[in-house]
C-alpha cells in the first residue's frame, strides 16, 4: 500500500485509473484549487486533504466533483467543494464508502446523494447553500448519516426520497434554513436519533412507509408543522423529543396504528397534536403539552390518548411571548 502525493496539476481520475494506483492507497492531495471531476472506480482508494486548504472549484461550469460508482471502502476527507452545477460527490451502487468532515458550499443541485448504495457513513460534513443537502434515493439502505451541519438550502436538508430506501439511521444531525423540511424520510425502518431542526419550512415529514423511529429530536420555529406522519404511514414511534414555538401544529398525525410518547410540546401556534379524522389505532402517552394555540391536544380520529399532561398558556400567556430566541 502506497501513499501517493497529488497536486492540483495532476488528472486524478487518470492517476486512479492507472498501474500506479492500487486498492488501499491513499491520495493526499496538496493545497491548491483543483477544477476537475474524479471518477472513482477502483475499490478502497482514500482521497485525503493533507491541509486546510485543499479545494475542489467546479467554477460554475463541471457538474459534480467526485463520482464513485460501484466500488466499496473508498473515502473522501477533508475537502473544501463549491460551484458545481450538479451533484457535488455522487455515490452510485457499492457499499462501505466513507465521506467525512468535508465543507460543501454553494451548488446548484445537491451536496451528496446516495444512489442505490448501502453501508455508507456520511459524517461531520458541513454544507451550505445547496438543494438538497444529504439524499439518499433509488433504494439506499444501511447508512450512517451522522453529526453533519446543513445550512440554507434551497429544497430539504436531509432526505431518503423513496419508498425502499430502509434501514438508514440520522443521528446528530442539524438542519438550518431550509425552504422545504429539515429532515424528510421515506422508507422504512429509518432512526432518527438526536437532530435538531431549526428555522425550517416543515421540521421532520415522515412521508411513506411503516415503522420508523424518531427519538431525542429537537424542532423548532418551523414555519409549517414540526412533525407531519403522512397518509397511510404505519406504526411510527416517536419518543422523548421536544417541539416548540413552531408556527403552525407541533406533531400533525395522519398515519396509524403509531406510538407518541413522552414527547414536549410547547408554544406551538396552532396545536401541539392534531390527529386527523381519518386516523386509527395511534397511542398518544405520556406527553407534556404546554400553552399550544388554540388547544394542547386535537383529536378527530379513533385514537388512544393516556396520561398525558396537558397545561394550557397562563393569564396573558401567548407562544410569542416565550419564542422571541428560538431562531438561530
Amino acid at each position: 500500500m502506497a501513499v501517493i502525493n497529488v497536486t492540483p496539476l495532476m488528472d486524478i481520475t487518470a492517476l486512479i485509473a492507472s498501474d500506479d494506483v492500487n486498492e488501499g492507497d491513499v491520495l493526499l492531495l496538496e493545497d491548491g484549487i483543483y477544477s476537475q471531476t474524479v471518477n472513482i472506480n477502483k475499490n478502497n482508494i482514500r482521497i485525503a486533504a493533507k491541509g486546510s486548504g485543499v479545494i475542489f472549484d467546479g467554477k460554475g461550469s463541471l457538474l459534480t466533483a467526485f463520482m464513485l460508482s460501484d466500488v466499496v471502502g473508498a473515502a473522501i476527507e477533508g475537502i473544501k467543494i463549491r460551484h458545481y452545477r450538479d451533484d457535488s460527490i455522487i455515490i452510485q451502487g457499492g457499499s462501505g464508502n466513507r465521506i467525512v468532515n468535508n465543507k460543501f458550499n454553494n451548488m446548484l443541485s445537491d451536496a451528496i446523494v446516495l444512489i442505490g448504495s448501502s453501508g455508507n457513513l456520511i459524517w461531520k460534513n458541513e454544507i451550505c447553500y445547496c438543494s438538497d443537502g444529504i439524499k439518499l434515493s433509488s433504494g439506499s439502505t444501511n447508512n450512517w448519516v451522522i453529526e453533519n451541519t446543513v445550512k440554507d438550502g434551497f429544497v430539504d436538508a436531509f432526505e431518503t426520497s423513496t419508498s425502499v430506501d430502509s434501514n438508514n439511521a440520522f443521528i446528530s444531525n442539524i438542519a438550518i434554513r431550509h425552504r422545504s423540511s429539515g429532515f424528510r424520510i421515506s422508507g422504512s425502518n429509518n432512526l432518527l436519533l438526536n437532530n435538531i431542526s431549526i428555522n425550517n419550512t416543515l421540521g421532520i415529514w415522515i412521508a411513506e412507509g411503516s415503522n420508523s423511529i424518531a427519538v431525542g429530536n429537537k424542532v423548532k420555529a418551523s414555519k409549517s408543522s414540526a412533525l407531519l406522519v403522512s397518509d397511510e404511514y404505519r406504526n411510527y414511534f416517536t419518543g422523548e423529543n421536544n417541539i416548540e414555538c413552531n408556527d403552525t401544529i407541533g406533531m400533525f398525525i395522519l398515519g396509524d396504528f403509531g406510538m407518541y410518547l413522552n414527547n414536549e410540546l410547547s408554544y406551538n401556534g396552532d396545536s401541539g397534536i392534531t390527529l386527523d379524522a381519518s386516523t386509527i389505532g395511534n397511542l398518544v402517552m405520556d406527553n407534556k403539552l404546554v400553552c399550544n394555540i388554540p388547544q394542547n391536544i386535537f383529536d378527530t380520529g379513533n385514537n388512544n390518548l393516556i396520561n398525558n399532561i396537558d397545561k394550557p398558556c397562563r393569564p396573558c400567556e401567548s407562544p410569542s411571548d416565550a419564542c422571541d430566541n428560538c431562531t438561530e
